[in-house]
């Protein structure tokens, strides 16, 4: 199937109601192995994934008023399409991921939501600076397929 028709139908998969979601940047090498590894982990599917890029998460941004051009960062939706719907953005959103993995990494979640949220996110900020000089070419890495996207 050529790339245009499989980028349309990708584009149409909604996830359903009640999902939660990490917007991550597609064209990150760094994001995407933090992805795979997710993938690895959540032996349970309870974490879908989409990249910034995709029209999704232009229709959550607009939701929730974030600023898509301002807001460099990972972006965890839980309760996606539901009245209840909220986001969580920066060294939040990783740790949201882990607690929506569950076991032992929701407890390492725990432990880590301890050290201030300014503390975590002044390393996440310095991390999403320089994403692109650790992972040299994020174009190198395969992105998660649309099953697991959505």
């Amino acid at each position: 199937m050529p790339s245009s028709q499989s980028s349309q139908r990708d584009e149409m998969t909604r996830p359903a109601n009640g999902a939660s979601i990490l917007l991550y940047d597609g064209e990150c090498g760094l994001c995407q192995r933090a992805v795979r590894w997710m993938l690895r982990h959540d032996t349970r599917g309870r974490l879908l994934y989409a990249p910034l890029q995709q029209g999704l998460a232009g229709e959550v941004f607009a939701r929730h008023a974030l600023d898509a051009q301002r807001t460099n960062s990972a972006v965890l939706v839980l309760h996606f399409g539901e009245p209840t719907e909220r986001v969580a953005v920066r060294s939040d959103a990783i740790l949201g991921c882990l607690s929506v993995i569950g076991g032992r990494w929701a407890c390492i979640a725990v432990v880590a939501r301890l050290v201030p949220r300014a503390l975590r996110d002044l390393v996440y900020n310095w991390l999403a600076r320089n994403r692109y000089r650790i992972v040299a070419d994020g174009k190198s890495c395969s992105i998660p397929t649309a099953a697991e996207r959505q």
